[in-house]
C-alpha cells in the first residue's frame, strides 16, 4: 500500500495510544509533569495560530530554545501543518546565527524569553521575520524589529486545536538543522517526513537505541540540533515518557533529574559522563535505573566506556553520525555471544551499521577498499535518511559522491563483521615525516593515564617533521602533569615518532556550540601563542 510517511502519523499515534504517558520539565530543582494529550492539545493549538499568522506551507518556523514542553510542542505542530520546523542553535555566535535565519528564510520565531537577550542585536536585520513569538515573561523592549510581537502562551489560547492536518507529501521538508559552522558558515541539512519516519523506526529497533513505550527517556542532547538525536520523534512514537531538562544539563542538576525522574534512556557528549564521573567522584550519584547511555558527537574512549560501567554498571552505546545522517548511522552494540572482554573491545569500536544505513571506505581516487579491519579509507555512507544536499546548495556542491554516496570528512576502517571504526576527522589526521598518526588514538590512551580527566591531540607545525602532535590536557583537580611519565606510559602503545613531546595543560579545553572539543579553537590558541606549550623529549626512567 502506498501509504505516505509523515509526521502527522508519528504525532496521532502518540496522541491517540499513549495519551497517559508523561512529559516532565525540569527547572533545575524539581519536576513538572503534563500528559501526552495535554501536549498534543497544546501543539494543535499552536498549529492553529500559526495558521491564523498567515504560515503557508514549506515556509520555516525558527525556534531558539531549550529543551523544553513548548519546544516539543513545536516538533509536534510545526512539520504536521505542512511547514519546516528549524532549530536554532542557542549557542551560536551572532554572526552566524543572523546568517541562519535569514539563509533559511524563517518567517515567524519561537524564542524563550531567557534567550531574548542574545537575540535582540540581531533582529533589526532579520528582514524575513514577520512574527516573534516569545515564551514566557518579557518586560524588556523589541526595538528595530519590523514585525509583529505575541506572547505565546496567550496567542495560543485564542485558537481552537486544528482537528485536521492537511495533506502531504512524504519528500517534504519537514525538519531542517544547520551544521555547527566549525570550517565555514553553518550548512543547511533539510529533513523530508520520510527521512524522519524512518529514522524513528529505525531508532525503536533492539540493535539501535531500542525506545519502546516503557521507557523513561532524559532528553540530554539538545533540541536545536539533529533533532536531538531524533529523540523527540522516536521517543514519541514509541510512547516513552520524556523529561527535559531545558538549560540544566550541569552535572549537579542532570543528577538530580536523574533522583526524581530515574530514567532509563540518555543520550550524551562525551563530555557530560565525563562531567557526571568527577561529581560522582566528589559524591557518589545513582546512575543504576539506566538500561544503557548513548555515546556521541566524538569519540568515546575504551576508559570512559570502562569507568562509566565501573561506577555505575551501566553499558556505553557508542554511536558515529552526522547532521547529515539524521544523525543515527552506526552503534557499538557488540555481537552476540562476545565475552566480556570481547564485548568491551567492540562498545570501543564506533560502531556497525544500524538497519538500513550502508558504510564504506574508499581511497583518495576513490576505489572501494577491503572490509578487514586493516585497510583504512575514507568513510562513505547511503542510506533513506542521509542528506542529499544541503539548503539553497548549487548542484556542483553537492556532499555526495557520483554514485549516490556521503562523503563524511572522516577515514577509517571497516572489519568483517561490518564495524566501523573512526580513526580520525580528514582534517585532524597529523602528517608527520610523511607518516600519518592518529589524534584519536593517542587520545584514547592518554585519557587512561592517571588524573588525565580530559585530553585533545592536535597539530602543530614543525620545521623538520611537517607536523608533530601536541596534547593538551586536563588534570584532576590539585594534580600537576609529569610530562616524562606521560610519555614513558605511551611507549608501550605507540611508534616513538608517533608519542607527543608538545605538551600543555589547561583549566578546561573549548568546546563547540553541541558540546564537542573545539579543535579549531585549539589550533587558533596555538597559532596566537595563547597555549603555553611544554616541550619534552626525554622519557621518565624506564622508558
Amino acid at each position: 500500500m502506498d501509504h505516505p510517511l509523515s509526521t502527522q502519523m508519528i504525532f496521532e499515534r502518540g496522541e491517540q495510544l499513549f495519551a497517559q504517558s508523561s512529559i516532565a520539565s525540569f527547572d533545575g530543582t524539581q519536576l513538572v509533569r503534563t500528559s501526552y494529550a495535554a501536549t498534543a492539545v497544546r501543539a494543535r493549538r499552536l498549529a492553529a495560530a500559526l495558521f491564523g499568522l498567515g504560515l503557508g506551507p514549506g515556509e520555516r518556523v525558527g525556534t531558539y530554545c531549550w529543551n523544553t514542553p513548548h519546544h516539543l510542542e513545536a516538533y509536534l505542530a510545526v512539520p504536521a501543518m505542512g511547514a519546516v520546523l528549524h532549530t536554532l542553535n542557542v549557542r551560536l555566535p551572532e554572526e552566524q546565527l543572523e546568517y541562519v535565519i535569514n539563509h533559511a528564510d524563517d518567517r515567524v520565531l519561537l524564542v524563550d524569553s531567557a534567550l531574548m537577550p542574545t537575540l535582540l542585536p540581531i533582529l533589526p536585520r532579520l528582514g524575513g521575520v514577520r512574527h516573534l513569538v516569545i515564551h514566557g515573561e518579557w518586560a524588556g523592549g523589541v526595538g528595530g524589529f519590523a514585525g509583529e510581537i505575541h506572547d505565546h502562551d496567550r496567542l495560543i489560547a485564542g485558537f481552537e486545536p486544528v482537528s485536521e492536518w492537511p495533506r502531504i507529501v512524504e519528500t517534504d521538508a519537514a525538519a531542517m538543522c544547520y551544521t555547527s559552522g566549525t570550517t565555514g558558515m553553518p550548512k543547511g541539512v533539510v529533513y523530508s517526513h520520510r527521512s524522519i519516519f524512518l529514522h524513528s523506526l529505525a531508532s525503536m529497533a533492539a540493535d539501535a537505541f531500542a525506545i519502546a513505550n516503557r521507557d523513561t527517556i532524559l532528553m540530554v542532547p539538545p533540541m536545536f540540533h539533529a533533532n536531538a538525536w531524533g529523540m523527540p520523534f522516536s521517543g514519541w512514537l514509541a510512547g516513552s515518557d520524556m523529561v527535559l531538562p531545558a538549560q540544566h544539563v550541569q552535572p549537579d542538576r542532570l543528577a538530580r533529574a536523574i533522583e526524581l525522574a530515574r530514567p532509563t534512556l540518555m543520550a550524551a557528549v562525551p563530555t557530560i559522563l565525563n562531567d557526571l564521573l568527577q561529581a560522582h567522584a566528589r559524591s557518589p550519584i545513582d546512575l543504576g535505573c539506566f538500561r544503557a547511555i548513548v555515546s556521541g558527537g566524538s569519540a568515546v574512549s575504551p576508559a570512559l566506556i570502562e569507568r562509566v560501567k565501573a561506577a555505575w554498571g551501566v553499558d556505553v552505546i557508542q554511536g558515529w553520525g552526522m547532521t547529515e545522517t539524521s544523525p543515527m548511522c552506526v552503534l557499538s552494540s557488540p555481537p552476540r555471544d562476545a565475552d566480556a572482554e570481547t564485548a568491551l573491545r567492540y562498545r570501543a569500536k564506533s560502531g556497525r551499521p544500524v538497519a538500513g544505513m550502508e558504510v564504506r571506505i574508499v581511497d583518495e581516487q576513490g576505489a572501494r577498499l577491503p572490509h578487514d579491519g586493516v585497510a583504512i579509507g575514507h568513510l562513505e555512507l547511503r542510506g533513506p535518511w542521509v542528506a542529499a544536499r544541503y539548503h539553497l546548495q548549487q548542484p556542483e556542491d553537492s556532499p555526495l559522491t557520483g554514485d549516490g554516496w556521503l562523503r563524511t570528512g572522516d577515514v577509517g576502517t571497516i572489519d568483517g563483521l561490518g564495524y566501523v571504526q573512526v580513526t580520525d576527522r580528514i582534517k585532524d589526521l597529523i602528517k608527520s615525516g610523511g607518516e600519518w598518526i592518529s589524534s584519536v588514538d593517542l587520545e584514547n590512551e592518554i585519557i587512561r593515564i592517571p588524573d588525565v580527566v580530559e585530553v585533545a591531540v592536535v597539530a602543530v607545525p614543525d620545521a623538520r617533521w611537517e607536523e608533530r602532535p601536541l596534547a593538551v590536557i586536563v588534570m584532576a583537580a590539585g594534580q600537576q602533569p609529569d610530562y616524562r611519565a606521560m610519555r614513558r606510559l605511551l611507549a608501550d602503545k605507540f611508534a616513538k615518532f608517533m608519542i607527543p613531546e608538545n605538551w600543555a595543560s589547561v583549566q578546561a579545553i573549548p568546546k563547540t556550540s553541541v558540546g564537542k572539543i573545539d579543535k579549531k579553537l585549539l589550533r587558533e590558541q596555538v597559532d596566537s601563542g595563547a597555549l603555553t606549550i611544554t616541550v619534552e623529549t626525554e622519557f621518565a626512567a624506564g622508558g
